[in-house]
């Protein structure tokens, strides 16, 4: 992934100074930050080169001030991004995550020596409960319990600033150390639910190992504490007669079960969400709790809800960040294959104009020219967004092909019918292609599509032979047909999204309404006097026209 300049380290070295720490198919590696000033890019005078296409050349650096340091991007074309946001310059914390060019490249997670003293997640949840001991009470009648409610507030609310970077896993790490150091027992699960099932988050023993998803869990346990929407325990199974029917209860010899539900009150509607469960027990003995012992378990779930509901609230922004930055890039390339050059020709004039209703969408059109004629294409995939465009893209390719080996329009429809037939992609699509010769004939063929608009001194007529819409029938079989132009001539092309344009009386525009709006100067009048007219302020298809006007020079 990327070559640095003397400076990387395993894991397995002693770490004195401020370090990048990354994986990639060799391992885990630290790159340390030696100097007033680290480059990041492509190039490979760069301290620490990045191979990946999406990273500039000279990308960013992290400059270092006494015992500051700032990330600074370099005018990079994709982006610097700190905990899954775009920066332009920002001072880093122990802890942050850093990634450069895309929000799906690799995470390198910015660390302080003093971080760095145990790499795992247990060591930083051990640093943030030592560091609570100056916020204890003064008060030393205060019971302890009390105590360490006040150590657990704090807690949590360092907790949600440590919520970017995967620093949820150290917060829960810490969550269950205390709960597990409160109620004296060998192990701790937090499970989050997902979609219908809980699923496992993190599961540590009392020793601070780590334990993995366990059959021995009593799953009967969590279901009541659910089911009753407060704490479920069981401080002596033995000596509990709802117990005794447990069979993996027994099986396991669990003497003691705390388990608490993880809920919070999102809105009215929904009072009492629940987000997962904190689950206790042990194997060695009973339980002895005292009733404010009780208390900090309640408040411990409590809290643990308002984190566990922020850092869910932070996933989905991070997850909407990243699609939003994947359509930004499909829609460039996209916007690329749009970008066509109209052609210069002495006897034809195009004009064309495209609106996708969302970033990206399925309508396209393309134009040749070849040594004997100008020819043209206008299709629209079915469905909108993402599907629809990458099947248009493909198209569009293949379409282009075929016209630049001379291949006939029924040869082309026929060609392209069948490829999406046998890919069973679950798209078809509706298209025009023309043939524009210098004497005036215009070879064309209709697949399904809204009828080709010609526009003569005389009046507006629509070009009505058709054939059958291409992906649909493998069998289906493909004819041209003919009309010729003379000088001032024109044909008007668009698609469904604009003759389905409804106005404020809820009327369709339809191909009548766009021949009613042929006379108008220019196709950006037409877009104008369409926008003008619809009754959504937003389009709820993709808009596309194409204006071919014989000159006849």
């Amino acid at each position: 992934m990327c070559h640095t300049q003397n400076r990387m380290c395993t894991m397995a070295l002693a770490i004195t100074t401020p370090t990048l720490k990354y994986s990639d198919l060799d391992g885990e590696h630290l790159f340390a930050i030696a100097a007033q000033s680290t480059s990041i890019g492509r190039s490979p005078d760069q301290d620490l080169v990045l191979k990946e296409a999406y990273v500039s050349r000279r990308h960013a650096i992290i400059t270092r001030q006494n015992s500051n340091f700032e990330l600074v991007d370099q005018g990079s074309s994709h982006g610097t991004f700190l905990n899954g946001k775009r920066i332009e310059n920002a001072r880093l914390k122990s802890g942050d995550c850093l990634q450069f060019g895309s929000l799906n490249a690799a995470t390198f997670r910015f660390l302080l020596p003093s971080s760095l003293t145990d790499s795992s997640s247990s060591g930083i949840a051990s640093d943030l409960l030592s560091a609570l001991s100056v916020f204890a009470p003064t008060d030393r009648n205060i019971p302890q319990p009390a105590r360490e409610i006040e150590k657990l507030s704090f807690l949590l609310n360092a907790a949600r600033q440590l919520n970017a970077g995967g620093a949820i896993t150290d917060i829960f790490h810490a969550l269950l150390q205390l709960s597990l150091q409160l109620t004296g027992v060998e192990r701790g699960f937090v499970y989050l639910l997902e979609g219908e099932e809980m699923r496992l988050a993190l599961g540590l023993r009392s020793d601070g190992s780590t334990v993995e998803e366990d059959p021995s869990v009593s799953h009967r346990a969590m279901q009541k504490a659910i089911e009753s929407d407060s704490k479920f325990f069981l401080s002596d199974t033995l000596a509990d007669d709802s117990a005794s029917g447990w069979a993996s209860v027994l099986a396991n010899s669990i003497r003691s079960i705390y388990c608490i539900p993880l809920r919070k009150h999102i809105s009215p509607a929904e009072p009492n969400r629940l987000l997962g469960v904190l689950y206790l027990d042990s194997q060695i003995g009973a339980g002895s709790l005292s009733e404010i012992d009780h208390q900090v378990l309640d408040t411990l779930a409590n809290e643990a809800s308002t984190l566990l509901h922020n850092a869910l609230l932070a996933k989905t922004e991070l997850k909407a960040r990243q699609a939003a930055d994947e359509l930004a890039v499909a829609a460039s390339i996209h916007s690329g294959l749009m970008s066509i050059t109209m052609p210069q020709l002495d006897y034809a004039e195009l004009l064309a104009r495209s609106l996708p209703c969302h970033a990206i969408g399925g309508d396209f059109y393309d134009a040749i020219v070849l040594d004997d004629c100008l020819c043209i294409v206008i299709a629209d995939v079915s469905g909108k967004g993402v599907p629809a465009s990458i099947v248009a893209a493909t198209l569009q390719g293949i379409i282009h092909a075929l016209l630049l080996t001379g291949q006939s329009l029924p040869e082309i429809a026929d060609l392209v019918n069948r490829f999406l037939c046998a890919r069973q992609v679950g798209k078809y699509a509706t298209m025009i292609l023309l043939k524009v010769f210098p004497n005036g004939c215009v070879e064309y063929m209709n697949c399904g599509h809204i009828p080709p608009l010609l526009v003569t001194p005389k009046g507006t007529q629509y070009l009505e032979e058709a054939n059958l819409i291409v992906g649909i029938i493998a069998e289906a079989t493909y004819a041209a047909s003919q009309v010729t132009l003379r000088a001032g001539d024109r044909i008007l092309l668009t698609t469904d999204g604009i003759t389905e344009i409804e106005d404020r009386a809820g009327q369709q525009i339809g191909i009548e309404g766009l021949a009613g709006l042929a006379h108008l100067p220019g196709l950006d009048a037409v877009i104008a006097h369409l926008i003008k007219v619809q009754a959504s302020s937003e389009a709820q298809d993709d808009w596309t026209l194409l204006d071919i006007r014989y000159t006849g020079k």
